[in-house]
């Protein structure tokens, strides 16, 4: 189980690297897919987010401020060690819970704003199936209280009963197709 939710994650961190790496330098500041962040912001975020959890989880050493590229190649180097989501940690707002649980919200975190990133900057939108199918199943299990805490994601938007996982899972994510 927990090397699933590493090859998740490396495909949710390519695709992001994907996207990061096709911003043009006057797309920092446009306003992005995420309302009320520019696509500098939205960046921001989903590698803060990569800082705050997956990090922590698999015992990478990052730098404060440390940009993209050095936080996927500490996360990624981490990842080598064995048995690394093996365990338990505590989560202040979850308690004791498995790593690979954290782990897993933190490549979902990773591959909703790599579409949202793609939206944003004209990109290629399509995002790895396999981690799609895996994020989207991790979802739809995450209690409502969870889900919608914090501004995390808005209520779902409606989307068609035969549309591909990926749009389900982007429209079960509260963004609009």
């Amino acid at each position: 189980m927990s090397q699933q939710h590493i090859d998740v994650w490396k495909q949710s961190a390519a695709a992001f690297d994907q996207r990061w790496q096709a911003v043009q330098q006057d797309q920092w500041q446009a306003q992005s897919n995420c309302d009320g962040w520019n696509v500098q912001e939205l960046c921001d975020h989903a590698v803060g987010a990569q800082v705050a959890f997956a990090g922590p989880v698999v015992g990478a050493e990052i730098a404060e401020g440390a940009s993209w590229p050095e936080v996927n190649a500490a996360i990624s180097s981490a990842l080598e060690q064995p048995g690394v989501l093996e365990g338990m940690i505590d989560h202040p707002a979850m308690g004791t819970v498995p790593k690979a649980m954290i782990f897993g919200i933190a490549a979902t975190d990773m591959l909703i704003h790599s579409w949202d990133l793609a939206r944003s900057i004209g990109a290629d939108e399509q995002l790895p199936a396999e981690a799609v199918s895996a994020c989207y199943s991790g979802l739809q299990m995450m209690p409502d209280e969870m889900r919608f805490a914090d501004g995390r994601f808005k209520p779902g938007t409606e989307c068609a009963d035969d549309a591909d996982e990926q749009t389900k899972m982007i429209a079960f994510s509260g963004r609009q197709i």
